[in-house]
């Protein structure tokens, strides 16, 4: 988890507490002759990084367990969702998510053969808002949506074990923590069913698609992009106000 990330919860609660009021105007506002409310969702499930950029390549050619497949981890969010005029919503989303693997050199190893590792570590935190879009009535027995937006994505990128210096004659090995960290904007692609079991509690599954990438920098300078997009499915509970 970033240490961004309770700043990016804060303001997502920030937001919700905001739009409560606007939620009240529509306590009783008819969507396809159903009453709706403002709606909190909570979600888990699993982020796997898009992993295409110069330093993803890098590191699968170099290392072991270095595909899009070893960060592959849960990830978990928190939305609300304020109705609108018919079938639409805006939704005001926050995740986090941190994929770590232990890499090693493909084709070196140290002076007793043993492999020389480290630990790397990505996380993605985010702050979004975007328009959703119900494509049945809220009284339909199953309801689908999609949706897209965007917004903040906060990260960090950790190495940290031993390395081969490269720069030196016999190739000494030190060990390091190398860091890199900023915040990034993107965009998201959503598609969803959402199926009510009371009045007021639903339960969905959904897919996300997340499209943002940054630049490497601090120990990371010069390894060009890093590739942030990733795809996700989950499913969780909602409830209304």
């Amino acid at each position: 988890m970033t240490s961004k990330t309770p700043v990016i919860f804060a303001l997502f609660g920030l937001l919700a507490v905001a739009a409560l009021p606007a939620s009240a105007q529509y306590r009783h506002h008819a969507y396809y002759g159903s009453n709706w409310d403002g709606e909190f969702r909570l979600r888990a499930g699993a982020f796997e990084p898009e992993g295409d950029s110069s330093y993803w390549d890098g590191i699968r050619n170099d290392f072991t367990n270095s595909s899009k497949r070893d960060f592959r981890a849960p990830n978990f969010g928190l939305d609300y969702l304020l109705p609108l005029n018919g079938p639409l919503a805006l939704m005001f989303s926050g995740s986090v998510y941190q994929g770590t693997t232990t890499n090693s050199y493909r084709h070196f190893t140290d002076n007793f053969n043993d492999r020389i590792r480290h630990d790397t570590t990505l996380d993605i935190a985010s702050l979004t808002a975007g328009l959703l879009i119900h494509l049945a009535p809220r009284n339909a027995p199953i309801q689908p949506y999609i949706g897209a937006g965007g917004g903040v994505y906060p990260w960090r990128l950790k190495e940290s074990g031993d390395f081969i210096d490269f720069d030196t004659a016999n190739r000494s090995i030190f060990s390091d923590d190398l860091k890199a960290d900023g915040t990034a904007f993107g965009y998201y692609g959503v598609v969803g069913l959402e199926v009510p079991v009371s009045r007021r509690v639903n339960v969905f599954a959904e897919g996300r698609w997340t499209r943002v990438d940054d630049d490497l920098n601090k120990d990371f300078e010069g390894f060009g992009k890093l590739d942030l997009s990733g795809r996700e499915v989950t499913a969780g509970v909602s409830w209304t106000l």
